[in-house]
């Protein structure tokens, strides 16, 4: 059995960060929006509360995207946050040209602004938080 080069190290690395920090975002949006269908399953709810709280559930899966990129990676935090909002920001803006099939401008802005606040805060938060595992 050989040992792993450098390069590999820092492969594998690389792409266990990306597997935990989708996997967290995902873990997040998902528990955000179980949470939110049992109360609208519950209360009666107009439509501007569903707005809401999706953007809460986006705002938590970012958040806990840019908390695991960069606790993960033990530096850079509000860089490691940023560029994971950028890149939840993309998909999101992809998956709402195919589904949606519309844009608005102010849709669009105060998306970007929610998604790249919540994953930089998580980046700051999680670079100052200690390394629970290894």
């Amino acid at each position: 059995m050989r040992r792993k080069s450098t390069a590999e190290r820092l492969r594998n690395e690389r792409i266990l960060l990306i597997l935990h920090t989708v996997l967290a975002c995902i873990g997040a949006i998902f528990t955000a929006s179980a949470v939110f269908s049992a109360i609208a399953s519950a209360v009666d709810l107009s439509d501007g509360t569903f707005t809401v709280m999706s953007s809460f559930a986006l705002c938590a899966g970012c958040f806990s995207a840019g908390f695991t990129a960069a606790n993960r990676r033990g530096r850079n935090g509000i860089k490691s946050g940023l560029a994971c909002g950028l890149v939840i920001f993309a998909f999101t803006l992809i998956f709402g040209f195919i589904f949606v099939k519309s844009f608005s401008f102010g849709g669009f802005f105060t998306k970007m602004l929610i998604i790249l606040i919540c994953s930089a805060l998580g980046g700051v938060i999680g670079v100052n938080s200690p390394k629970r595992f290894r």
